[in-house]
C-alpha cells in the first residue's frame, strides 16, 4: 500500500518545540491542528484570532508538501477573510520537486523526504502567475542562492538547490 499524501497525515499539525516554549518571551499561541482538513481560518478563529487586525503570517516549510489547490485555498481564505495581511513562505521550483534538476545531491535530498513518508508535490516556477491566480501581489521574492551571493560573495554556493529554493512575501492587491 502506498504511503498517504502528507496532507492526510499528522505532520502538518503544529508541533512547537518544548525548548522554544520555555524560552519564547512573546504573546504567541501555538495551535495544534491539521489546517488542511480544518481550514486555516477556522483553526485560527477558534483560538482567538481576530481577522480584523493587521497580521503577518510565516508559512515556512509547508508549500512543497501540499498540492496546488490546497496552497491556492490557503491564499484565497486569507485574502477573503483577513482584513490586512502579508504572508511569507518558502518554496522549491518544479524541477526540484520533480527531481529533474540533473544534480544528484538535490535529487537525493528530495528522495530522502519521500523515503520518510513526506514526499514533495508542489513547486512554483512562475510566482507571478500564482499571485495573479490568487488575486494577491508579490511584495518580495528572492532565491536563497541570490541571498548567498549577495551576503557571502566570496563563499562558493555548496549546491544548486539554493538557486531553486525561494522565499517570498505576498499581500493583498491594493484596492
Amino acid at each position: 500500500m502506498a504511503a498517504p499524501h502528507r496532507e492526510d497525515r499528522g505532520p502538518l499539525q503544529a508541533r512547537p518545540a518544548r525548548a522554544a516554549l520555555r524560552t519564547l518571551d512573546a504573546p504567541v499561541t501555538f495551535i495544534p491542528g491539521n489546517y488542511v482538513a480544518a481550514g486555516v481560518l477556522p483553526l485560527l478563529v477558534s483560538n482567538g484570532f481576530d481577522a480584523s487586525l493587521p497580521t503577518f503570517f510565516i508559512w515556512e516549510g509547508n508549500s512543497m508538501y501540499l498540492i496546488r489547490p490546497t496552497v491556492m485555498k490557503v491564499l484565497a481564505d486569507l485574502r477573503e477573510r483577513v482584513r490586512q495581511f502579508a504572508i511569507s513562505f518558502d518554496f522549491m521550483d518544479e524541477a526540484v520537486v520533480a527531481r529533474t534538476t540533473g544534480e544528484r545531491g538535490t535529487t537525493a535530498f528530495v528522495e530522502r523526504f519521500a523515503a520518510m513518508g513526506a514526499p514533495w508535490h508542489f513547486g512554483i516556477d512562475d510566482l507571478d502567475a500564482l499571485a495573479d491566480e490568487a488575486a494577491i501581489t508579490i511584495a518580495d521574492a528572492v532565491t536563497v542562492g541570490h541571498l548567498h551571493r549577495a551576503y557571502w560573495p566570496d563563499r562558493p554556493l555548496e549546491s544548486i538547490i539554493y538557486d531553486h529554493y525561494s522565499l517570498c512575501t505576498l499581500k493583498p492587491c491594493a484596492a
